[in-house]
């Protein structure tokens, strides 16, 4: 599982002599064999065309002989001249890329963060429900309640009638045990979003009986038998809860803009986001996917700047160094410094309004 330590490890390794190559591999065995990963790495291995011989040479030799086939997303971070390795499989899928730079390249984990961080999931029977806590796809809390089975009776008559009332009251009872039961548990487990697992009925009668609170935070239900594994359930929910971030992405987008333009605690544009990430003013952070500008940092102070005027400007001494990518710069930072970071596909007015923007505390 990855957790927060392995996140900060690939944050803030940095080889300033060495290249550090990046892959991102899908490896859904829904819609790629091994045969076709394994070229699909090829293919995106010989476009990296500044990575060393070693790392090249690491990471095929990984997914061709070392890797076990489980998860749908590959992560491969390189740099064998400082014997930095760093390799996590997600039961999440991600999109194909290679890139070389002196760090590791995190935008599309920034992503994956985002949009794939604590899920809450509810798997709805007439006996109970089992809840569940997923982070990166992988299952990380689980808690059940299981009331009094409930025992179906087929034969006519009032003896029947009086049975079936029975067990529908029954299945209430036991419904509404394990809502009170979710209330405190999602609690605990501080989620954002929440998916209603099983058959329609069941569902619709379990979310009738949830605190205003946790409906709120209710993006959809997926439909799923009695018997479903946590896998098989995180499964269904990806492409669900890929679909709420970026949904609620955009949402934030809208936010940003209307804020800022009304002069309130917000800024737009990439010179104004990294001023505020990088003074401690950022709240959150939204930014569209395939955004990137080149920048300047300065090597001690790590102090970001992205022109050569700003350099001038500024009349400091001290060295400084090229980065190719300001956007990745601000979403690392953002991370290290506990900041929200949301990456969306597209959106209109952001793009207008300079393709990156944040609320602010002040």
């Amino acid at each position: 599982m990855l957790t927060d330590l392995d996140i900060r490890q690939a944050l803030e390794f940095e080889s300033p002599d060495s290249p550090v190559l990046s892959v991102y591999l899908n490896v859904d065995p829904h819609r790629r064999s091994p045969e076709k990963y394994r070229l699909a790495l090829r293919s995106l291995l010989v476009k990296a065309n500044d990575a060393a011989p070693e790392d090249l040479r690491k990471i095929q030799n990984y997914v061709e002989t070392g890797y076990n086939w489980h998860g749908r997303g590959l992560i491969i971070f390189s740099c064998a001249a400082q014997d930095f390795w760093w390799v996590h499989s997600l039961p999440i899928p991600v999109e194909d890329k290679a890139f070389v730079s002196f760090r590791a390249y995190v935008r599309p984990l920034a992503a994956l963060l985002d949009a794939y961080e604590r899920l809450g999931v509810i798997h709805v029977d007439q006996i109970g429900a089992r809840l569940y806590v997923f982070h990166l796809g992988h299952l990380e809390a689980a808690e059940g309640h299981l009331g009094e089975e409930i025992h179906m009776h087929r034969a006519g008559g009032w003896a029947a009638s009086r049975y079936q009332r029975h067990e529908a009251e029954l299945a209430r009872q036991n419904l509404g045990e394990a809502a009170e039961l979710a209330e405190a548990f999602y609690r605990r487990a501080n989620i954002r979003r929440l998916i209603l697992a099983g058959t329609e009925k069941n569902v619709a009668t379990f979310r009738a009986m949830l605190s205003n609170r946790l409906r709120s935070l209710v993006i959809g239900e997926i439909p799923v038998g009695s018997h479903a594994t946590p896998a098989e359930i995180q499964e269904q929910a990806a492409d669900l809860v890929h679909q709420a971030a970026e949904e609620a992405g955009r949402d934030l987008a809208d936010v940003i803009i209307t804020t800022a333009h009304k002069n309130g605690n917000a800024v737009l544009g990439l010179a104004d986001t990294l001023n505020a990430v990088q003074t401690g003013r950022a709240q959150r952070v939204v930014v569209l996917s395939k955004y990137s500008q080149p920048a300047f940092r300065y090597k001690d102070s790590k102090f970001v700047v992205l022109s050569e005027e700003e350099v001038n400007a500024s009349g400091s001494e001290e060295a400084i160094e090229t980065l190719p990518d300001a956007v990745d710069s601000v979403l690392r930072r953002s991370l290290l410094y506990g900041i929200p970071v949301t990456v969306i596909d597209e959106h209109a007015e952001l793009e207008k309004a300079g393709k990156i923007g944040a609320l602010t505390r002040y």
